[in-house]
């Protein structure tokens, strides 16, 4: 068959609706055209590192986990912690819960950190070619600023005044929330990478700033917020008193504490629950009470942490300000709480002294709250160049909240050492989709499920709010055979596309617009 009469015999098929024509490039006609956008998801929003949550959550689904990798780690170098110890804002909100149950993001997430463990490969040729630069404290905040420094290719060393790396990781969150397998393995492999870390040593006694400027082109402080906040407590100096933070370094490091039956905590955030359920899991240790001067609601920890220490058998008690440990006189010993009740009213917290009751226990642990140690930076002169974060700029914080500080105190090294304009440290301003802006109708797809347990079919349920999904609905609705499936994408070929505006119309996701506005 000559090549007329092919020609001609396409034409007479497309005349006729039983063959797509490309021969009529028919594109000419268009006054618009369709582009993909990218709006803000309601879980990008809520993360609290801005991760790109339905882009690597797309390519899970396809299977793709290289690509998923390298998506997180733009936001997040350690998916595989996060997974553990987020309390998971991004879930909040999430618009697959209006129809069935919210994703179950953090699974996904700790899949994706669990897949790079096992096919990491040390990078080939030499890794640090660049200034070496100085971290002071081996926590969240100083982990990723050290990942994104090396990952770039600086010589990157990390001081830590503990005998053991990973910082709060590693002294202040139990292993019940994060497996000590999971953050041996992310040290072992930055170690790989070239970073060093250096133990034993404390800012301002053998580890001084004058000396960390001249031996380092940068240096970026991240040594945390570890001093108790003093409240004025009769009784409080008592051996067999632990403020939280001690208590949770002895137990996390398995170190002997002399703790006795019963317990009393005291406070109401996060260090204080996991100080009670940790308290719960020592031998001997059969009662344990968790105390706040407020109500439940007005609890800073989280309420699913608060909800675990319940179920586990943790004594709840609201409304009760503590006014002074008792001790026996004969033997010494601790033998309850003084408290008094409390209410919060406009004024702020009021105390009942009239209405006082006695918590009977064996000892005390105060989560009263904690703050950064300012000391370390004297003696602090003009012309050091220094950079911080973490909790040591923002006070007590979570791990997501240390690690996004890490990696913008990393790109502002690099920027001021290159001479070029830094990160933006501002964040994201723009309104998430809204589920009434989602078209659902339209996905002949879409089944309501719960949460499943695979990472590759529950990264399906994402509905890619404000990002292409490849749901392929484009495709399907497009007149002109202009949506081609190209590299696991569909892409507009614009020499047949028209311009009718109908893939934007009908995209789920809400990921399309007109060019030009239409």
């Amino acid at each position: 068959m000559s090549g007329k009469t092919n020609e001609a015999l396409l034409n007479y098929l497309y005349a006729r609706g039983s063959e797509a024509s490309s021969l009529n490039k028919t594109g000419g006609w268009r006054l618009a055209a369709p582009e993909k956008i990218k709006r803000l998801s309601p879980c990008r929003h809520d993360c609290l590192l801005h991760s790109e949550v339905p882009d690597w959550m797309e390519a899970v689904k396809g299977g793709r986990w290289e690509d998923a990798w390298q998506i997180m780690s733009r936001s997040n170098p350690f998916p595989a912690l996060t997974g553990h110890v987020c309390f998971s804002p991004c879930t909040e909100n999430c618009n697959r819960g209006r129809l069935d149950q919210e994703l179950e993001i953090p699974a996904v997430e700790r899949a994706i950190g669990e897949w790079r463990f096992d096919h990491y490969q040390p990078r080939r040729g030499p890794r640090a070619v660049k200034d070496p630069v100085a971290v002071v404290g081996s926590g969240p905040a100083g982990l990723s600023c050290a990942f994104y420094l090396s990952d770039h290719g600086y010589k990157v060393t990390v001081f830590e005044k503990s005998s053991i790396s990973g910082g709060m990781l590693a002294l202040g969150i139990p292993e019940y929330r994060l497996p000590r397998e999971v953050l041996n393995k992310e040290l072992a492999i930055l170690e790989e990478e070239g970073i060093t870390f250096i133990t034993n040593r404390t800012l301002g006694e053998d580890l001084m700033l004058r000396e960390l400027n001249n031996d380092f082109r940068e240096v970026f402080l991240a040594t945390g917020a570890w001093l108790p906040r003093q409240e004025k407590l009769a009784g409080a100096e008592h051996k067999s008193v632990y403020h939280a933070l001690d208590f949770l370094s002895l137990f996390n490091t398995r170190q002997h504490v002399e703790i006795k039956d019963p317990v009393v905590v005291i406070g109401g955030g996060n260090a204080a629950v996991d100080s009670a359920r940790s308290a719960l899991r020592m031998n001997g240790i059969n009662h344990v009470s968790l105390i706040y001067r407020r109500s439940r609601a007005e609890m800073p920890a989280n309420p699913g942490e608060v909800e675990m220490a319940e179920q586990e058998g943790v004594e709840l008690v609201f409304n009760a300000n503590p006014a002074e440990v008792v001790t026996e006189t004969a033997s010494g010993s601790i033998s309850a709480v003084l408290f008094n009740h409390s209410k919060t009213n406009r004024e702020g917290l009021v105390l009942d002294t009239s209405r006082t009751f006695k918590k009977e226990c064996g000892s005390v642990i105060l989560a009263l709250g904690q703050e950064p140690d300012y000391s370390v930076f004297d003696p602090l002169e003009e012309e050091m160049s220094l950079f911080a974060g973490g909790d040591l700029v923002s006070g007590p914080a979570t791990v997501p909240e240390a690690i996004r500080a890490g990696r913008l105190a990393a790109f502002s090294i690099m920027a001021k050492i290159e001479s070029r304009p830094g990160p933006d440290v501002f964040g994201i301003s723009e309104q998430p989709v809204a589920f009434e802006e989602l078209n659902l109708l339209g996905r002949s797809d879409l089944e309501l499920q719960d949460r499943q347990k695979e990472p590759v079919l529950e990264a399906g349920r994402c509905l890619g709010c404000g990002t292409c999904n490849t749901c392929g609905i484009c495709y399907l609705f497009c007149p002109d055979v202009a949506v081609e499936w190209i590299n696991n994408n569909y892409e507009f070929n614009l020499d047949y596309c028209k311009g009718c505006g109908i893939c934007v119309t009908e995209c789920p996701a809400r990921a399309l617009q007109m060019e030009g506005g239409y």
